[in-house]
């Protein structure tokens, strides 16, 4: 499913990135039990001032050194998919039933949707409907023609001309 497509069905004056922004992280990495220890490394972000307890958070913190740990083994790459980063609109985040329900919209009105033409057969399909009205044109010009002499036919025979 694509989100953007399916929110810009459901709300087609909303602008993208502005009104909301759907992002597509790729894989991420999902730790097993327990490597988070072994793939610990501590950054230090400021030494603590003399006299001064150093906390987490100001003056170090922990980070997972991937580098130290066996993908498959330590932790998995899973695919999160796209999500909702950012929502401005006025109305409610939609749900994950909402969305698919707007995509299976979405993608039933694309089929639905006559093929677009391009500007050759565009052209050649405007040339046939002018040719089928000059058609239509003379046979209404014949008809009345015909009208015209059948009158003038009735008014010699009735002595009237």
């Amino acid at each position: 499913m694509n989100i953007a497509l399916a929110i810009m069905f459901l709300y087609p004056d909303a602008i993208p990135m502005q009104d909301f922004v759907v992002r597509d992280n790729g894989s991420e990495p999902v730790l097993h039990e327990g490597a988070e220890e072994k793939g610990r490394v501590r950054y230090e972000i400021k030494p603590p001032e003399d006299g001064e307890e150093p906390v987490e958070g100001v003056h170090y913190r922990y980070v997972v050194d991937f580098n130290r740990l066996v993908e498959g083994e330590d932790y998995d790459l899973v695919e999160r998919g796209q999500f909702i980063a950012m929502w401005n609109l006025d109305t409610p985040q939609p749900t994950e039933e909402e969305l698919q329900a707007a995509w299976v919209a979405y993608l039933e009105a694309e089929a639905n949707k006559p093929p677009e033409l391009t500007e050759t057969e565009q052209l050649r399909a405007d040339n046939a409907a002018l040719l089928l009205e000059l058609v239509q044109t003379q046979a209404r010009q014949d008809q009345a023609e015909q009208d015209q002499a059948a009158l003038l036919l009735s008014l010699v025979e009735g002595g009237v001309l």
